[in-house]
């Protein structure tokens, strides 16, 4: 038995705070990824992060020589934190980050977008795609409606 290559790509990587109890989440992407893209991405791994408080980053690698891309990244929850735990220099695009988490649907898009993929998403996802928190900075708040914005993770309140 041959063993195969772990350099395989696309990759995606899940980096989620274990702390803030966001594996379900991150498998949930993981799933969902899978199931939509399973001849494109040929490695997704699951990363908990311990000494980084409240991060979730979903990151694609599309080839060895290129740099890892944030597709999607929650904001932190104060400037200080992101500049201590994300942003060092203040440089990083707004573009990826967002408050709360998206439904799947979201990520799929951004990961397709990337990709450049004629992945077909289904119909109701494709409607919705113009009109979602993504592309909408002004209505991001009112489409996410998740309780995950309204509860913060005590361990990381702990840390700041």
């Amino acid at each position: 038995m041959t063993i195969p290559s772990i350099n395989r790509y696309p990759r995606v990587i899940i980096k989620y705070c274990a702390k803030c109890k966001w594996q379900n989440r991150a498998l949930w992407y993981l799933q969902e990824l899978l199931q939509t893209f399973p001849e494109t991405i040929q490695d997704i791994s699951v990363q908990p992060i311990y000494d980084q408080p409240g991060v979730f980053a979903v990151i694609l690698v599309q080839s060895e020589t290129e740099e890892p891309e944030i597709v999607y990244q929650r904001k932190f929850k104060s400037a200080e934190l992101a500049i201590k735990y994300g942003d060092k220099d203040g440089s990083q695009s707004e573009d990826y980050y967002y408050e709360g988490f998206p439904d799947a649907k979201f990520i799929k898009i951004l990961i397709r977008d990337k990709l450049g993929t004629e992945v077909k998403l289904g119909q109701h996802v494709e409607k919705d795609a113009s009109t979602n928190f993504l592309t909408s900075n002004n209505n991001r708040d009112k489409d996410i409606g998740s309780i995950d914005n309204k509860i913060d993770c005590q361990d990381c309140n702990l840390e700041q």
